[in-house]
């Protein structure tokens, strides 16, 4: 056992890849890692979008590459990942960003419905993990970032399987954090509360209102704002640059409340 740590290497030699890129916290987290010297593959089902990212990078002096991924396929996730190693060597930082949402009480949904979410919010995290930390252990060296949510720890109702989903995944991270303990290899959620990203806003306004009328009841209506993905990119990146010797292992973000002028 050495007390010792090696420095992190140079940003330009720790490529990323970033699941769930096409949109949101996942986008956003690729351009704020490209921003600091990072090579970056985005990936996400909806190819077209990424194209118009990795050219975004670039006009901005990063270096990126696009490799369409299925998280919800092993095989797709393999592809992802060999694709990445060919272009910028082995993986040094995953951050998974991937989802959906699908708003319903939970027993509205049907059980392939409810299997689904799960699917792409906890089943597809395990996925990337049995993919890709063999080498990182290997190697004694990387960092994984996953994107949990509050809702782990506060249920908001009709969140249909999102809410077991999150739950499940916060909980496998933090006993997979606990194996890796002196592996070199870190692993850290970042936890967002409400963020106005693409993820929920294809449900009709009947459901939206249905929706708000019953965390409005529940106590999650206090103020009206939300983050930005930025906020939450900020955040990944503050948990990927941390020194040898110390990591982030959770990062809670919600949005500030609107400042009172009268308050007293």
């Amino acid at each position: 056992m050495s007390l010792r740590f090696p420095p992190l290497r140079d940003n330009a030699e720790r490529p990323v890849l970033v699941t769930g890129a096409s949109s949101g916290i996942g986008r956003a987290s690729a351009q704020a890692l490209a921003a600091v010297g990072h090579p970056v593959v985005v990936g996400a089902r909806r190819a077209s979008r990424l194209d118009e990212l990795v050219a975004t990078i670039r006009e901005a002096g990063g270096e990126a590459t696009a490799c369409a991924v299925d998280v919800t396929d092993a095989e797709s996730v393999a592809t992802f990942i060999a694709t990445a190693t060919d272009t910028y060597g082995d993986p040094e930082v995953l951050v998974s960003s991937a989802g959906t949402l699908t708003m319903a009480r939970v027993w509205e949904l049907s059980p392939e419905e409810f299997a689904a979410q799960l699917d792409i919010h906890l089943m597809s995290v395990h996925r990337l993990l049995h993919a890709i930390l063999p080498g990182m252990i290997d190697r004694r060296r990387g960092d994984v970032v996953v994107i949990g949510s509050d809702v782990a720890y506060t249920a908001r109702p009709r969140s249909g399987a999102y809410v077991a989903a999150k739950a499940g995944l916060e909980n496998m991270a933090n006993q997979a954090r606990k194996e890796l303990e002196g592996t070199g290899v870190r692993l850290g959620v970042v936890r967002p509360g409400p963020v106005m990203t693409e993820m929920g806003t294809e449900f009709d306004p009947a459901t939206a209102e249905a929706v708000i009328d019953d965390w409005v009841r529940h106590g999650f209506g206090r103020h009206p704002r939300m983050c930005k993905p930025a906020d939450l990119a900020r955040g990944v990146a503050a948990m990927v640059a941390m020194p040898r010797g110390a990591q982030i292992t959770e990062l809670e973000i919600q949005p500030e409340a609107p400042i009172e002028e009268d308050y007293s």
